[in-house]
């Protein structure tokens, strides 16, 4: 493990670090992000390879299953975070990124086998996907074509976007079109992204 850090450090050091450092430098002075990514602590999915972003760019909050909460007067780290985004930092953008073969979706399928081990905490945060996984398991019962993990991903995405809707301060600064929010389902396989449209509500290449 060692070995891992170490090398990979010296390679950030050598490379990025020595062709970047007057962007670091400025830095210091604070950060001014243009984006808030709300996304999934998935070790394959990097938003900021994704949108080809410099360190400063994006404000990110990762969890399982990229789950925004309701807000509630309970605190999670990630209300916390899009409180901070939204009052001190002004972002005037915030994307949710879900993705494709994502484990939190595919999860709430699963049925505990004698032997596996028990998640206590990543069952109860799950629960908030189940309006994604009952609006999914609705379309595949008109459709059994359809893929139901992409489907329950996709519905995951545009539940989150609501729920950052019942939020009070982005209610504001959505009357006076002050953010946008975006939702967004990457492929990571293909690499093809698709976005939520809020007028035809339906998820839309975006090239």
């Amino acid at each position: 493990m060692e070995k891992v850090i170490e090398e990979g450090y010296k390679a950030f050091l050598d490379e990025y670090f020595a062709e970047n450092k007057e962007l670091f430098k400025e830095l210091q002075g604070g950060q001014n992000p243009h984006t808030m990514v709300i996304t999934c602590s998935d070790s394959r999915i990097n938003p900021a390879l994704l949108l080809n972003a410099e360190p400063g760019e994006l404000f990110i909050a990762r969890n399982i299953g990229n789950v925004v909460p309701p807000f509630a007067a309970n605190t999670h780290a990630t209300e916390a975070a899009i409180e901070y985004a939204v009052n001190a930092l002004n972002v005037p953008r915030i994307v949710i990124i879900g993705h494709s073969h994502c484990g939190a979706c595919a999860h709430m399928y699963h049925e505990h086998k004698e032997g596996e081990p028990k998640l206590h905490h990543v069952d109860e945060w799950l629960k908030y996907i189940t309006p994604a996984k009952n609006a999914a398991m609705l379309e595949v019962h008109k459709n059994h074509h359809k893929n139901i993990f992409e489907l329950t991903e996709k519905h995951n995405v545009v539940t989150s976007l609501q729920r950052l809707m019942g939020y009070p301060y982005i209610q504001k600064r959505l009357l006076n079109d002050e953010i946008e929010l975006v939702g967004l389902w990457y492929d990571f396989v293909t690499g093809k992204v698709e976005e939520y449209n809020l007028d035809t509500k339906q998820f839309e290449s975006i090239i």
